[in-house]
């Protein structure tokens, strides 16, 4: 719900207040009170009527309520001796006395006009006319999917004051993402993201202009970042068959003739800074789609390309770094092969790469601070945070702390101040009837559900819900309509994958370096004994053994964990990957040579495409197969969940889904659907 209070718009969803001037991010439970105040105008409540209404009955002293009421006030910058919007009623409570009126949602317009900085005089200045440029851009590790990795975070040591509030720098319709400001501060280059398109757009920050970048053949154009003399700016142009590097000049915001500088490898979607030498730049590319990036460096003089030193090359590889804001130095983001995140500095002029620090959580991307004295990250999945560690990885610091989900940050030309990426992609548990064709929904609430799989005997649905503001498994039983808690962590664990033992006994859960067995009557869980390494394709053979694949050398083998030994076996080397299922008929078999097989006997698989190609999204199973009929996620179009009959031939699309795991049990599909994500640059307001 969106209203127009005053000159204020508040949007409920998005969790944002708006005006002429500037964007706000609000507290969640900020949200629920203005909600209120809005359903009840010019009423006067009182403190236990909000206590009951908003904090629905939870035990919360009447200071607590006094002190949201204050935050609120300070948001409309309201003085309670003069209300405009919150007056007070001594022993009676409040009355919340703005004009306040609805905005259709189908009519709806940003109060920050497109491309207009906002100004916040006691706090804000414009962009420095000269100065340093910072250079930013972490890459898409899949271009179309925005990760956005992200924790409830504690500090453990006394933090340095935090930003307050966070100032939208840009409104556009899709998502703007990796921002690169100008030397002069004034010109800020980004991508913008939407319907699988991919645009570079300049927007002046003083009057709000934008220009796009229309690069030659309708190529898709971004990340991009300015020279240090900031006439000049370098970016990626890509499609499916082609990817280059380009120079353009920038005058004002008028763009010439881009120069073609390198041809990378089709299917390579990497990122490219300016060094601090004009002449030189940074790259990333890999050897096609698929495989891990490595780091370039390439003289624009003579054209020389050398690979540089860095750390060795585990899932996507290098694609993540970024440069020193003084220093002829790199900061590179790289998993091991635990699947740590290490955090790396690498001396460009000497090419010596030193270890700084290493995290053993599900993060992402991080940059040098203003002074490249520390490590700017964000917070673990689903991050709310920023964070500062210094360069050991200590001394963790609060940077920002909002109500949204924040990630890949940027250093803000100010030399004080950070950009991110803010927006939420929400996702539900639908199930369809493939029968009847009709859908329903198993949790739709306002949190995050995913990763919904079948039990073995059809009347259970396990998935995963954020409504504890961490990641915890959930049963919904099909029958009463029930939804119960398994499990009580503590942590920021973050799980990729779920899996029911054939008795129903278990849950298997997968992380991005673990697998974890969970008792599903007490949550209780036991950690695989296994090394920490990228699992995939996990399943259970019998009730006593769980099935899954991991990398031996360069290749990928099949282990069995047996649940009753707590001990770990290899399956013969001919199979990389074993999907196994309760009827055998249904078992997929992946060769060494990328044969695809079904069945106990191991029949040779005959389906449209490449098989060995659909049977894994990323680490998950996306290749089923139930009695006669194949089904599999195909991401083109937005992502539908597809069936193949092999009797005709047929191909037809059974739902939408923008994220790739579903199940299937006996005549029913379980399927997650994403609404679309709207995400917009934001930049913190430092007090």
């Amino acid at each position: 719900m969106r209203w127009q209070i005053a000159n204020y718009q508040f949007c409920e969803q998005q969790q944002t207040l708006s005006s002429s001037s500037e964007t706000l991010q609000l507290e969640p439970m900020m949200v629920e009170l203005l909600a209120y105040f809005c359903r009840h105008p010019n009423e006067i409540i009182s403190v236990d009527q909000l206590i009951d209404q908003v904090w629905q009955g939870r035990v919360v002293t009447d200071n607590a309520v006094s002190r949201l009421i204050t935050k609120l006030r300070r948001a409309f910058a309201d003085d309670a001796r003069q209300p405009k919007f919150i007056a007070t009623f001594p022993k009676k409570g409040y009355k919340f006395v703005a004009r306040v009126t609805t905005v259709n949602e189908h009519d709806k317009q940003a109060l920050v006009p497109d491309g207009e900085q906002a100004q916040r005089a006691e706090t804000d200045e414009k962009p420095a006319e000269t100065g340093w440029s910072v250079l930013k851009l972490p890459i898409v590790a899949v271009i179309f999917a925005l990760v956005v990795v992200l924790v409830f975070w504690q500090a453990w040591q006394t933090p340095r004051p935090s930003a307050t509030f966070a100032r939208a720098l840009t409104s556009m319709d899709g998502n703007e993402v990796f921002p690169s400001f100008s030397a002069d501060g004034r010109r800020m280059a980004f991508m913008s993201v939407k319907a699988q398109r991919l645009r570079l757009v300049i927007k002046d920050l003083y009057n709000g202009k934008t220009v796009e970048i229309n690069h030659p053949d309708g190529l898709n154009t971004g990340p991009g970042d300015w020279s240090k003399q900031g006439d000049e700016l370098v970016y990626l142009a890509a499609s499916a068959q082609r990817c280059e590097y380009y120079i353009v000049e920038i005058k004002d915001l008028t763009p010439g003739e881009p120069r073609l500088i390198h041809r990378c490898p089709a299917g390579s979607y990497g990122k490219i800074l300016f060094t601090h030498n004009d002449q030189r730049v940074v790259f990333s590319e890999n050897a096609g789609a698929g495989t891990p990036y490595s780091i370039y460096e390439l003289d624009l003089t003579t054209q020389t390309k050398r690979r540089l030193n860095q750390p060795d090359l585990y899932l996507s590889g290098n694609s993540q770094f970024d440069l020193h804001p003084h220093e002829n130095k790199l900061l590179i983001s790289s998993p091991d092969k635990q699947q740590w995140e290490g955090f790396y500095a690498l001396e460009l002029t000497t090419n010596k790469l030193e270890l700084l620090f290493k995290q053993d959580a599900y993060i992402c991307c991080g940059i040098w601070d203003h002074a490249g004295e520390n490590v700017i990250l964000m917070g673990e999945h689903p991050a709310y945070q920023l964070l500062s560690y210094d360069l050991s990885g200590k001394n963790k610091q609060v940077i920002f702390s909002g109500s949204r989900r924040i990630s890949l940050p940027r250093r803000f030309n100010n030399q004080t101040d950070y950009v991110f990426l803010s927006g939420d992609k929400h996702t539900d548990i639908h199930i369809l009837d493939l029968d009847s064709g009709e859908t329903g929904s198993i949790a739709n609430d306002t949190v995050d559900e995913l990763l919904a799989t079948f039990s073995t005997n059809h009347q259970s649905i396990g998935y995963i819900s954020m409504a504890s503001g961490k990641e915890q498994v959930w049963e919904y039983d099909r029958l009463s309509g029930e939804r119960r808690k398994i499990t009580s962590f503590t942590d920021n664990r973050h799980y990729l994958d779920l899996h029911w033992s054939p008795d129903d006994r278990y849950i298997a859960g997968l992380t991005f370096n673990e697998l974890h067995l969970i008792n599903a009557t007490t949550g209780e869980v036991t950690v695989v004994d296994f090394p920490q390494t990228e699992i995939r394709g996990v399943s259970f053979k019998s009730a006593s053994e769980l099935s899954f694949s991991a990398k031996e050398g360069e290749r990928w083998r099949v282990y069995t964990y047996h649940l009753i030994t707590q001990s770990v076996t290899a399956e013969s080397p001919e199979w990389t990957f074993i999907q196994f299922t309760p009827d055998r008929n249904n078992t997929l078999w992946l060769s060494a040579d990328h044969t695809l097989y079904y069945s106990a006997q191991q029949v040779k698989a005959d389906i449209p495409g490449s098989p060995a190609t659909m049977l894994l999204n990323g680490r998950q199973w996306n290749l089923r197969k139930r009695e006669s009929l194949w089904y599999w996620y195909d991401r083109e179009g937005g992502g539908h969940i597809k069936r193949f009959h092999p009797q005709n031939g047929k191909i037809e699309s059974l739902a939408e889904s923008g994220v790739g795991h579903f199940d299937i049990q006996g005549r029913s599909l379980l399927f997650i659907y994403s609404s679309e994500s709207q995400s917009n640059l934001f930049r913190t307001i430092s007090q």
